[in-house]
């Protein structure tokens, strides 16, 4: 039997919010201030995807950034949407999948967010799912 304590993981997604300037103001007055046990909590928020860049760069190496959303489709010719591969090659571990509000008013189904899911493992990214507010 594993004995090993489990690995909390919080998360903050900032959804179709902020600016660079707050970004950078949470950033530098809230979470580069965070002082938590990395053995015991894993730290990942999700800025907008023109901001990952930036957020990245100025934050702690403790707190790691996930893109808030991946294509179904992969590679391609799919106007604004980001693949796994780019994900990764961005050096990002984590993606969130199935949002509600990408439910309700994109129609993403189960079955669209298997498929997403089924993408990230392969990919070897980690997969925070959405299963309802």
């Amino acid at each position: 039997m594993d004995t090993t304590p489990r690995k909390y993981i919080i998360g903050g997604n900032w959804k179709c919010n902020g600016t660079l300037q707050s970004s950078n103001d949470l950033i530098k007055d809230v979470l580069n201030k965070a002082e938590f046990d990395e053995s015991r909590v894993e730290v990942v928020v999700a800025p907008v995807s023109i901001h990952i860049a930036s957020v990245k760069a100025l934050l702690n190496s403790n707190i790691k950034v996930a893109c808030q959303n991946i294509s179904s489709t992969g590679k391609g010719a799919f106007t604004g949407e980001i693949n796994c591969d780019q994900v990764k090659d961005f050096d990002l571990e984590w993606v969130i999948i199935g949002h509600s509000e990408r439910r309700s008013l994109y129609g993403e189904t189960d079955a669209i967010v298997a498929t997403k899911t089924a993408q990230a493992q392969a990919a070897g990214l980690n997969a925070m799912i959405c299963i309802g507010e």
